[in-house]
C-alpha cells in the first residue's frame, strides 16, 4: 500500500485546514496540499471540497477518513503493545457535549481520568449541534433525551427525570395548570421541540405547547423561568435547588415521565484506541456508582 499523502490527509481532517495541518506536521502548507492532491489523483476521487473560505470532506472523503482512523488506531495499539505500554494510554480524546450536566457532572470525571492517566489529553467541545462523530474526528459525545436508532453505540450514564416549573410570581398572575391539557393556555418556555410528553391514564401522550421564549440552552430557559416569564420543562437536577428554596414551584408532578437520560455515544468501531475504551469504562463505572 502506498501511504504517501495519508498522514497529511488525516492531519487536514483532524485540524480543519491545510495551514494547521502543516504546522502540526512541521512541513510547508504547499507540501500538505500537494500530498493530498497526489493522494486524490491516485485514488481517482476527490476527498475534500476546497473553497476560499471553507474546507469540507466529500462523501468519499468521510468514508475514507473513517476507515483510515480505524487503521491508525490499530497501528497506535500495535506500537504501544510492542513498547510494553499497552496499559499506559496516550494521546488526545475529543468529547462533544452541551449543557450544565456535562459541565457540572461530566467535566470533573474527565479531569479525574486525566489525573489518573497523565499521558492523556482531553478536549471538551461544548456545542448544541448534533455533530457527526466520525467525519469530525470526535471520540465520544454526551447527549440528552431519548436516543433514535443510528449506527452509533449509546449507553446510558444516568436517568434524568423531567420537571415542570414556574415562578411563584407567574403562578400568582396566571394560575397553575392542573392537567397537561391546560398548558396550551400558558406561555411555555421550550427548547428543541414544542411537544411535551406526559403520562396520562397510564400512557405517554404528547401535548403541543406554545410560548414567546425558545432556546436550546438549559440555563437560558431556567433564567427566563426565574424571572416569571413562563413555564419551563427541565431536568430535575437543574431545577431542584430552586424548587427547594422556593424560587420555583414544581407542577404536574404525577404526570411526569422518567424515560429521559444522559447518554454516552460513540462510533461502533472494532478498533478503538485504548484511551477511549478506558474512558468509556471509567465513565460508566463512575455514574453507576453515584
Amino acid at each position: 500500500m502506498d501511504w504517501q499523502g495519508i498522514n497529511e490527509f488525516l492531519a487536514v481532517v483532524e485540524n480543519g485546514s491545510f495551514t494547521r495541518a502543516a504546522k502540526i506536521l512541521d512541513v510547508s502548507t504547499s507540501h500538505v496540499s500537494r500530498s493530498v492532491a497526489q493522494l486524490e489523483s491516485r485514488l481517482g476521487v476527490a476527498l475534500l471540497k476546497r473553497t476560499t473560505r471553507s474546507l469540507k470532506l466529500t462523501e468519499a472523503g468521510q468514508q475514507y477518513a473513517a476507515s483510515l482512523s480505524s487503521i491508525q488506531s490499530a497501528m497506535e495499539e500495535a506500537n504501544l503493545a510492542l513498547q510494553g505500554e499497552q496499559q499506559e494510554p496516550k494521546g488526545t480524546i475529543r468529547v462533544s457535549c452541551a449543557g450544565d450536566f456535562a459541565a457540572k457532572h461530566v467535566a470533573p470525571k474527565l479531569a479525574q481520568f486525566c489525573q489518573r492517566y497523565t499521558q492523556v489529553s482531553m478536549v471538551m467541545d461544548f456545542n448544541n449541534r448534533n455533530v457527526d462523530l466520525i467525519s469530525e474526528g470526535v471520540d465520544l459525545a454526551i447527549r440528552f433525551g431519548r436516543m433514535a436508532d443510528s449506527n452509533l453505540i449509546a449507553r446510558p450514564l444516568t436517568t434524568r427525570v423531567m420537571t415542570l416549573v414556574a415562578s411563584p410570581d407567574y403562578l400568582t398572575q396566571f394560575g397553575a395548570p392542573t392537567h397537561p391539557e391546560q398548558l396550551i393556555e400558558h406561555n411555555c418556555l421550550y427548547a428543541v421541540t414544542n411537544r411535551w410528553r406526559f403520562k396520562v391514564d397510564g400512557a405517554i401522550k404528547e401535548y403541543k405547547i406554545s410560548g414567546r421564549w425558545r432556546s436550546n440552552n438549559g440555563e437560558a430557559l431556567l433564567q427566563a423561568c426565574l424571572t416569571g416569564l413562563g413555564i419551563a420543562h427541565l431536568a430535575q437536577d437543574i431545577v431542584e435547588e430552586y424548587v427547594s428554596n422556593g424560587r420555583l414551584v414544581s407542577l404536574l408532578a404525577p404526570y411526569q415521565v422518567a424515560d429521559n437520560a444522559s447518554w454516552l455515544v460513540y462510533p461502533n468501531r472494532d478498533l478503538m484506541p485504548l484511551r477511549v475504551r478506558l474512558l468509556i469504562d471509567f465513565l460508566i463505572a463512575e455514574f453507576n456508582q453515584d
